[in-house]
């Protein structure tokens, strides 16, 4: 009787490890032999790039020459201006305006920039007059392509020029989209009859670009 129950119990045993193995099975299919019953493998790859900001403005027209000319007669000051890519006028003078049209900026760089404007002298210093008046030295920016400049001071007006260290900025958002991203900047001279500098006479436009915010 003793050894029947022996029996018994290991008869059931074997059928409790064989319900284990049974119920197992699928699980260890799924998990340990997918890959190896199916010959398959997965990897992942990875894709890197850093694209670097690049602040580039160029001067596509960067003189302006007014040639010789004298104030006519009678006349107490000669005024000469351009008017973007049209030929300069020249008002009580005879000085060619054929090639005088605005400087022309463009922002080609890879990012929206600040753009600052600055010359060497402030009319006096470009005339000299004896009484220090009748003289004028100014300049006017204006978008060439439409939404070019944006944000700045006196967009599109003739203001007097600025000498002082930083500039005038004309745009806080110079966009470097191609069909939006150049400039004039016009520039208008008034001439005194009794201006001191004869001769030649020149100056120099400084343009600085900081970068901005925004797309």
């Amino acid at each position: 009787m003793k050894l029947s129950n022996n029996l018994l119990i290991i008869v059931a045993v074997i059928f409790n490890l064989f319900l284990i193995l049974i119920i197992s099975a699928p699980l260890f299919g799924v998990f340990d032999f997918k890959g190896f019953l199916t010959g398959k493998a997965t990897n992942e790859g990875y894709l890197n790039i850093t694209i670097l900001t690049a602040i580039n403005i160029n001067m596509t027209r960067d003189s302006i020459n007014w040639s010789s000319g004298i104030i006519d007669a009678g006349e107490t000051n000669a005024t000469l201006y351009t008017r973007g890519d049209d030929t300069g006028i020249a008002l009580r003078g005879n000085w060619s305006g054929e090639n005088a049209k605005s400087f022309v900026i463009a922002n080609i760089g890879g990012v929206n920039c600040s753009l600052k404007l600055r010359t060497g002298k402030n009319a006096h210093e470009f005339f000299s007059s004896s009484t220090n008046s009748n003289e004028q030295y100014m300049w006017n920016v204006s978008n060439k392509e439409a939404n070019s400049c944006s944000g700045g001071a006196m967009l599109g007006e003739w203001v007097d020029v600025n000498k002082t260290s930083g500039g005038t900025e004309f745009c806080k958002q110079f966009s470097n989209h191609l069909s939006n991203n150049e400039i004039y900047v016009d520039i208008l001279l008034t001439i005194p009859y009794d201006a001191q500098n004869f001769g030649e006479q020149s100056d120099i436009l400084t343009v600085t670009a900081d970068a901005a915010g925004g797309a």
